[in-house]
């Protein structure tokens, strides 16, 4: 597991710029027109006054609310004064994801990314690979633990968040489900879900294979139990990592759900000062070396 400021600060900059590009092609403006009557707030939202939402879900008060958090990502994602931008990206985003469920909309999806955003707020994520680490406003000065711990943090997480999953499905529904019916009904409602485009119909394809859907459901629920093990294990993450990508990408086609967020999450299993050590290795990055000299100081400071 990576344990050097380089590591934790590629991480920053890969999982902020993620939800930078996602609150980009949001438009908040659509919440701006719903009318705060069908708000129910829930949790901590429920302390927030009706007359600040008043002010807050209008379009000119979620234009702000944009403007403000992307610029928070823009400055996390580069390492731009780290540790306040870190907070308060994460701070508003929470008060967005928030304002979403307050309409109705649940999806644990994003909740990843708050939990993730969350940790990097309270860490020095900016000590390594970031323009604070370029300008010479920071430096690595712990020891590697400091930056190693949070990236353990995430990993485990992320990997509580697949386990727990699997725990639930078995606590509501025992072994009902694993039923050869549960996957295609399930597949087919969320296909029809009037929250969601129903382009596409593989779907409707399942139960001509109820022969094998059992199975399916069996390995990936197996998958999540045992996403644990990518958390130190190096050969786990090549087998589990590379089973969620087409994981998720398959519930796109056959459910219409997307989790972009449980995606992007999987930076946090990759390590990074090797990748970067094996592309600078490369030959077209040594021919874009001798072609564009650059000096080892300016390297070495921004990581």
């Amino acid at each position: 597991m990576p344990v050097d400021a380089a590591a934790l600060g590629m991480i920053r900059a890969a999982l902020c710029a993620f939800v930078l590009a996602q609150m980009v092609l949001t438009d908040f403006g659509a919440f701006g027109n719903l009318p705060t009557t069908v708000m129910r707030p829930t949790g901590a939202m429920q302390l927030l006054s009706w007359r600040f939402y008043d002010v807050v879900i209008t379009p000119r008060g979620m234009l702000v609310l944009k403007v403000m958090l992307v610029g928070s990502l823009l400055a996390a994602s580069l390492g731009l004064f780290t540790s306040i931008a870190t907070k308060s990206a994460a701070l508003l985003f929470l008060f967005y994801e928030g304002l979403v469920r307050s309409f109705g909309l649940f999806n644990h999806d994003e909740m990843t990314g708050v939990y993730l955003l969350v940790v990097l707020a309270f860490t020095l994520c900016g000590d390594g690979f970031s323009v604070d680490r370029l300008l010479g406003w920071v430096k690595p000065r712990l020891p590697g633990f400091a930056y190693g711990y949070p990236i353990l943090l995430m990993r485990i997480l992320v990997s509580w968040a697949y386990f727990t999953s699997a725990v639930i499905k078995l606590r509501v529904t025992g072994l009902r489900y694993f039923s050869p019916d549960n996957m295609p009904v399930v597949s087919i409602w969320h296909s029809l879900d009037n929250l969601h485009e129903s382009q596409h119909k593989l779907a409707f394809w399942l139960p001509n294979a109820r022969g094998i859907t059992g199975a399916v459901v069996i390995v990936a629920l197996l998958w999540e139990l045992l996403f644990p093990l990518a958390i130190f294990s190096k050969l786990a993450r090549r087998i589990i990592l590379p089973f969620g990508i087409v994981f998720h990408l398959s519930t796109i086609f056959f459910m219409n759900i997307s989790f972009p967020y449980y995606l992007a999450a999987y930076v946090v299993f990759i390590d990074w000062p090797w990748v970067v050590s094996r592309l600078a290795a490369s030959k077209l990055f040594q021919t874009l070396r001798h072609s564009r000299p650059r000096s080892v100081t300016a390297r070495a400071n921004w990581l």
